[in-house]
């Protein structure tokens, strides 16, 4: 049994965030911050690639016998990474566009979906 599948779920959803941060990094997105409050409430990560600034929700599955983590992304929490991307934007001269992207990670190994929320 892996390591990763004792640790607790809060240990886990960090670990997921740690996974997802790398995974931007690589495919040469800077990170700007983690676990921010925009709007009432927190954003997990904030990156940039180029001009384009990009908030990221972070869901993570253990495994797939509940669901798929990309799918508990619901209709409330959708509006509010909008709006914490529309005033993330205007708090940034530098950046000139701004969408949302969900990072889905199952077991340990991420899923990037862009534009998730267009």
């Amino acid at each position: 049994m892996p390591r990763w599948t004792s640790i607790s779920d809060s240990e886990y959803g960090r670990l997921a965030e740690t996974i997802a941060c790398w995974s931007l990094r690589l495919r040469g997105y800077a990170i700007i911050a983690r676990n921010v409050r925009v709007c009432g409430r927190e954003v997990d990560v904030v990156a940039r690639r180029g001009r384009t600034l990009v908030v990221c929700e972070v869901k993570a599955r253990r495994s797939g016998r509940r669901g798929l983590a990309e799918e508990m992304v619901g209709p409330w929490q959708q509006r509010r990474l909008r709006e914490a991307a529309e005033v993330l934007l205007a708090a940034d001269p530098r950046a000139r566009s701004a969408r949302v992207d969900v990072i889905a990670v199952h077991g340990l190994r991420p899923r990037h979906i862009r534009a998730a929320l267009s």
